[in-house]
């Protein structure tokens, strides 16, 4: 193989621009675009990436010196790009959620292990420096037993994305807040208590008739009960990104403050979580000083990505083993969101063994 290896980028909103910036940290790496509908798009993320351009899909799979691609698209195209791709000899780097439904996710890692190449699915809080140390502390029980934790993730997503580029808008493409955005937190439940033992959740449906504003309450028989709330539907307010847990011995609190979010065709000013110091992730003990964890990082996006980017860039090159964010993790947490809409379906409580999770 002649040049750099290229990964090819498919898919080209604010989400690729991340993935760009965070592929091109690894200076081995080429990236690559193709022309879709939007030729003039492709030709501009190129000129700011410095990528190779391919006239069409067919022929980045084409071309041998594309070691991986990278799916950024829709999420009801997720698998039929995964499973191309494979076909073609490709790794697949894959934004969250991995598919629409567990049954295409499976299918889309089936794909990949017939074919010999790595599945790596984007879930990137795997990659959050506030959310690894909340793990870490939360599994060693630095603080005693976990008893409770509430994450709240919501944005003024639907208000921001109107027409015909605004997928989100559509439930059988996005799949609704329900999936699309709680899927995060989900993930760090899963990735640091495993699967819990009973769901409920209840929801309201935005004008498309998609659950975008949800709250799934999960029950661990030997360990924490949860909340999650998730919603596109805030009207133009800040977004709202916290965690908190609450062990026998102590507190940890996390809250979000970016210099400014502008993704999404969202653009907000800088908003203060009301801590001194810069703060963002905070232990709290009975009768002591409060202790800072981390500390704000205007940047955490980019930085973030950045991180998540280069690992994966390192995967596919054959430089490091994927024991961070494996598929069959993102298989789990779409078959919790599939038994949190049973729940609201049925308006009661799913236990996952039953459900088959």
């Amino acid at each position: 193989m002649n040049g750099r290896p290229r990964i090819g980028i498919v898919g080209l909103g604010d989400i690729a621009r991340l993935h760009a910036q965070g592929l091109l940290s690894n200076s081995e790496i080429q990236l690559a675009v193709c022309r879709g509908r939007n030729p003039g798009s492709a030709d501009l993320f190129a000129r700011d990436f410095g990528a190779v351009v391919y006239d069409n899909w067919a022929q980045m799979l084409d071309d041998e010196r594309v070691v991986a691609v990278d799916l950024c698209v829709p999420n009801d195209l997720h698998r039929s790009y995964a499973e191309s791709a494979a076909s073609a000899g490709k790794h697949v780097i894959c934004e969250k959620p991995i598919a629409m439904t567990s049954g295409d996710g499976i299918a889309m890692i089936d794909a990949c292990r017939s074919a010999g190449v790595q599945m790596l699915v984007a879930h990137v809080l795997r990659f959050w420096p506030e959310y690894r140390i909340m793990r870490d502390v939360l599994q060693s029980r630095q603080l005693g037993a976990c008893r409770t934790v509430t994450l709240r993730r919501m944005l003024s997503l639907l208000v921001s994305v109107p027409g015909r580029e605004g997928w989100r808008n559509s439930p059988n493409r996005m799949g609704g807040a329900i999936l699309d955005l709680q899927i995060h937190d989900i993930d760090f439940l899963l990735w640091t208590f495993g699967l819990p033992g009973t769901i409920y959740c209840a929801g309201v449906r935005s004008a498309d008739g998609g659950l975008n504003h949800v709250y799934t309450i999960l029950t661990y028989p030997d360990g924490p009960c949860a909340l999650i709330e998730a919603s596109y539907m805030l009207k133009g307010d800040p977004m709202i990104f916290t965690a908190k847990a609450v062990c026998d011995e102590g507190s940890l609190d996390y809250s979000m403050n970016l210099a400014q979010f502008e993704m999404h065709e969202i653009e907000e000013p800088a908003q203060g979580n009301g801590r001194p110091g810069g703060a963002s992730l905070t232990c709290f003990r009975p009768s002591a000083q409060a202790e800072v964890l981390a500390h704000s990082d205007p940047q955490v996006l980019e930085n973030v990505f950045r991180a998540e980017l280069a690992y994966f860039a390192d995967c596919v090159l054959g430089r490091t083993e994927n024991d961070v964010a494996n598929a069959e993790d993102a298989i789990a947490a779409v078959r919790v969101v599939e038994a949190c809409r049973e729940s609201v379906r049925t308006a009661g409580v799913v236990r996952i063994a039953a459900a088959g999770v």
